[in-house]
């Protein structure tokens, strides 16, 4: 059986079988499982008992890597993915927080913006990694078709990749997603997957 549940902004999915023993269960999953590995391909963001935000701590380890971040609007949900993680003491080191883009020298939300500010940020903060998370919100009450335009920058030392998205349902919806997105464009970052890959939740 396959099966889905949703956890907004992930989608959890599950493989169950049964089986006379260990054996029979491995070989009645092993095809199912590269079913589902070959359909979702770069969205499977972690497994088993891994979470989004372990599975980019893990890799920052293994490499000897260091990270800082930028955040606006998200009040620091983004590091607080990473910071209080075993091990994150080694890698994480800075969390840079601002409401006014003003803050962060931004003028406008846009990928450029986000290099720039990402870029900045590793130099100034000495990390092999930086990355920026900039929301430019929709004017007025929050509804349900209130949302905000996401610009993401990820420098690194040889190279600065970004990423614009639109995410609508709210304030709370805007900010949950935004953070999701902009870690997993990191986890893509470091593995070499594109970080431009359109997900479900995103608007044009």
């Amino acid at each position: 059986k396959l099966g889905f549940q949703a956890h907004y902004p992930q989608l959890e999915t599950k493989l169950a079988a049964r089986g006379e023993n260990e054996a029979d269960l491995a070989a009645l999953l092993a095809p199912a499982e590269a079913e589902v590995r070959k359909r979702l391909g770069n969205f499977i963001i972690a497994e088993d008992d891994q979470t989004l935000e372990g599975v980019i701590l893990a890799t920052l380890l293994e490499r000897g890597l260091t990270l800082s971040t930028a955040e606006m609007f998200t009040g620091g949900h983004l590091a607080a993915r990473l910071a209080p993680l075993a091990g994150a003491e080694h890698a994480f080191r800075r969390g840079v927080v601002a409401r006014d883009p003003g803050e962060l020298a931004v003028t406008e939300v846009s990928t450029v913006a986000a290099e720039a500010v990402a870029s900045d940020l590793r130099k100034t903060s000495r990390s092999s990694h930086a990355m920026s998370l900039l929301i430019e919100l929709d004017q007025g009450a929050d509804r349900p078709d209130f949302g905000g335009t996401i610009a993401i920058g990820i420098a690194d030392g040889d190279t600065v990749v970004s990423r614009q998205a639109r995410l609508i349902g709210g304030r709370e919806w805007v900010r949950a997603g935004a953070v999701e997105l902009g870690l997993d464009c990191l986890r893509r970052h470091l593995l070499g997957l594109p970080v431009d890959e359109r997900i479900d939740f995103e608007r044009r």
